[in-house]
């Protein structure tokens, strides 16, 4: 979509110009020498990108490096991280978030019961999704990024299967991208998140997702391990226990069936006579001993599977998000139980908290990263 005010991306060219604005967004400001000497290109060539891009407004001059010695002095250059734009549609089984970002701002925000935002086809999803590209004009449009529950077809833009959101097989990027003219990338949503968070300097890590499933992504060297049949990171699905429970997935004993959220809350009903919500049975850890013994057997369980998952790819960090992982006194008493089931050292662990609008981001930043930035 290109509306009136809204710059194109017609005039990138793809490959070196994309390496350069990629090293500015990781690293920080750096002088056109630094640029050639992280990239291997001419100085020459990358004056010429340099001057195409501050042109586009994707970079901009921002001071000086201090002259050490005589001579002429280092401009500084660093991405304009506003100057482009996308809209992100996160789809998860409970709640859909939909956004209208720049790189680094989330410029709007909507959430809604993912039942009721499809309950009549994609219809209000696309008439919300033109009017949230209203916020996007005079900036560079990247376009919508769809992140979706499930197994994807990235290359065809279908939901190979969201777990009864959407049918099995649907081409969900093709339907927003005719109702909207737009162009659209679609991609699991925890592999979205994933793409969101990498923006540092290291960027091999498995991120954990846990809420109403749970999900897994790995990144290594800035791209998305995806596995033969581009199934990887599945670990909701791995087997926790031989002949177990059914899971919606259609096998038995996976870990997800016993660490959903659904799944605390039926054995919080069961034990207590008592339905509340997953929030509340959250708030009572460590102050109500059922919601206490339900929630250490979910940790527990966890922390054998993703400590074995991190043993087995050896990232460099384990990032843990959503669910279960959203209350500090939760995340602390899994990082305990992580240190019990013998893990303890092997790996960095950290809590991605609601602070950094992962789900806002997630479509969004996904979109940009194939059309800005080439990955």
């Amino acid at each position: 979509m290109t509306s009136s005010g809204t710059r194109s991306l017609k005039g990138l060219r793809r490959g070196n110009k994309e390496a350069v604005l990629f090293l500015l967004m990781r690293g920080g400001e750096m002088s056109r020498v630094r640029i050639a000497s992280s990239t291997g290109l001419t100085t020459a060539s990358v004056t010429q990108l340099v001057k195409d891009l501050i042109a586009e407004g994707l970079v901009a001059e921002s001071g000086e490096l201090p002259r050490e010695v005589a001579g002429r002095r280092e401009t500084l250059l660093k991405f304009e991280a506003g100057s482009v734009a996308a809209i992100g549609v996160n789809v998860e089984s409970d709640r859909t978030h939909l956004s209208a970002c720049t790189w680094n701002e989330v410029l709007r925000e909507e959430i809604y019961p993912t039942a009721e935002l499809f309950a009549d086809g994609t219809g209000k999803l696309k008439e919300r999704i033109n009017e949230l590209a209203k916020l996007c004009e005079g900036r560079i449009f990247a376009g919508a990024g769809i992140a979706i529950v499930g197994l994807t077809d990235d290359e065809e833009g279908e939901s190979v299967s969201s777990y009864g959101v959407l049918p099995d097989g649907y081409a969900l990027a093709n339907d927003i991208a005719a109702g909207t003219g737009m162009h659209v990338e679609m991609t699991n949503n925890v592999r979205a998140q994933a793409r969101a968070l990498m923006t540092g300097k290291e960027d091999s890590f498995m991120l954990v997702k846990h809420g109403p499933g749970v999900g897994c992504a790995v990144i290594a060297d800035c791209a998305v391990v995806a596995g033969a049949a581009n199934r990887a990171g599945e670990i909701g699905h791995t087997v926790a226990k031989e002949g177990g429970e059914p899971c919606r997935c259609g096998k038995r004993g996976c870990l997800e069936a016993y660490v959903s959220e659904r799944r605390i809350r039926t054995l919080y009903l069961a034990k207590t006579g008592n339905e509340i919500s997953i929030s509340e049975i959250y708030d009572k850890y460590g102050e109500d001993a059922a919601a206490t013994e339900i929630l250490d057997g979910c940790l527990d369980l966890l922390a054998v599977s993703i400590g074995n998952a991190a043993m087995l790819l050896n990232p460099v960090r384990v990032l843990a998000t959503g669910g279960i992982f959203s209350r500090e006194k939760l995340f602390d008493a899994f990082r305990a139980a992580v240190v019990k089931a013998g893990f303890g050292g092997s790996f960095a662990l950290s809590r991605i908290g609601d602070d950094k609008k992962l789900k806002a981001f997630s479509g969004a930043r996904h979109v940009i990263l194939r059309r800005v930035f080439g990955l």
